[in-house]
């Protein structure tokens, strides 16, 4: 097992799991001018949010930004909401996204970095963020990065049906390129793209993925 794996299996199984200096980088997007296709690839939205990891192990949750960076005292909503989750021990690659009306608000996102910790509980409470689901690195004692994508995306998909709560998206997957280029057209509200994965590959901290 690699070095980025045996962090993870760190961060899920121990209580130092909010370092940052061991949080697994996300596997991140790279633009192309066309999506590929074959039966090896499917496509999800590539939505208009902030990239976060959350981890938890037992009652502590961290939420780490694709930089590296805690999120969670900017989002103490979604930090309760994972806490209050019946699986006790999970890694879940996602989007923190705020929807206003029928599209996303980036800005709205961008004014919880606020020092001020009362201001920060504030917009909680009048603009609750969700998370956008996409992948599953590790649930309970499992590490699952190593696994192809199909498999975590099962997995993923069985955790959020058992996960009741509004505010835990499950990001849609179609194997359908037809349905991919249909989401593309519509970019621009909540999406900021689509995203193609390889269904064979395992996750790969910071490298980059078709988009």
């Amino acid at each position: 097992m690699g070095h980025a794996n045996r962090n993870l299996g760190r961060l899920v199984r121990s209580s130092i799991m909010a370092r940052d200096d061991i949080a697994m980088a996300p596997m991140e997007a790279r633009l192309t001018e066309a999506l590929p296709t074959g039966a090896d690839w499917a496509y999800e939205p590539k939505w208009d949010g902030f990239r976060c990891i959350a981890y938890r192990d037992g009652d502590a949750v961290t939420l780490m930004s694709k930089s590296g960076k805690p999120l969670g005292r900017y989002f103490p909503e979604v930090v309760e909401m994972l806490a209050g989750l019946a699986l006790s021990r999970f890694a879940l690659d996602g989007e923190l996204v705020i929807a206003t009306g029928d599209s996303l608000s980036f800005a709205a996102l961008q004014m919880r970095l606020h020092p001020a910790e009362s201001r920060v509980r504030k917009l909680a409470a009048e603009t609750p963020a969700s998370f956008m689901l996409f992948d599953c690195l590790a649930a309970g004692e499992k590490d699952l990065a190593t696994l192809p994508f199909a498999d975590r995306r099962a997995t993923l998909e069985s955790l959020h049906a058992a996960m009741h709560d509004k505010r835990l998206l499950l990001s849609p997957l179609t194997r359908d390129p037809a349905k991919a280029a249909q989401w593309l057209a519509r970019g621009g509200k909540a999406l900021d793209g689509v995203v193609a994965k390889r269904l064979d590959l395992p996750y790969r901290p910071g490298e980059r993925a078709m988009a």
